[in-house]
């Protein structure tokens, strides 16, 4: 008959060894800083195995909806942004009219949505009230930016495990 305390020991040893892995204390996250000042303002879970969100927002001058969505990709850089598809609705300042070379822009609805990989390193936004701009995620939680800062955030993925 084995002893109870050794198997407690043996617990206790294999789950301190656990908690000592970095992945074991870290999930991968989108963490949320002032752009200039660096200044701490949300920390949001993400997918370890495909880092995702949208920003969604309402165009300032057509008042109209936009949904940017991005994945994060490690690169030799670090994790970095790509912009992988946006959709809009209507015409103008600041929307797509026609697709660059290796992008495509179709309808979508009563819209339009164009398909790229564009890296935006770094992600920063300015969060106007009046757009009500706010982060998606993949689950549909809605986080509104300007109730956290009204000057530029900057947007990182930390903490994901290495594909």
């Amino acid at each position: 008959m084995r002893c109870p305390k050794r198997r407690v020991h043996w617990a206790l040893a294999l789950m301190t060894v656990w908690l000592s892995l970095p992945w074991a204390l870290q999930a991968c996250e989108l963490v949320l800083t002032e752009h200039r000042s660096g200044i701490f303002l949300m920390r949001l879970p993400l997918n370890s195995m495909l880092p995702a969100a949208d920003i969604a927002f309402t165009h300032s001058v057509l008042g109209t909806p936009v949904l940017d969505r991005y994945v994060w990709r490690s690169e030799p850089q670090g994790w970095r942004a790509h912009l992988i598809e946006e959709r809009f609705e209507g015409e103008g300042y600041g929307l797509p009219t026609q697709a660059a070379a290796g992008e495509r822009l179709e309808r979508y609805g009563s819209g339009s949505r164009l398909l790229l990989n564009r890296v935006v390193d770094p992600l920063v936004v300015l969060p106007l009230p009046a757009q009500s701009m706010r982060i998606v995620l993949p689950d549909q939680r809605e986080f509104l930016l300007s109730h956290l800062s009204l000057k530029s955030i900057e947007m990182r993925a930390e903490n994901c495990p290495m594909p």
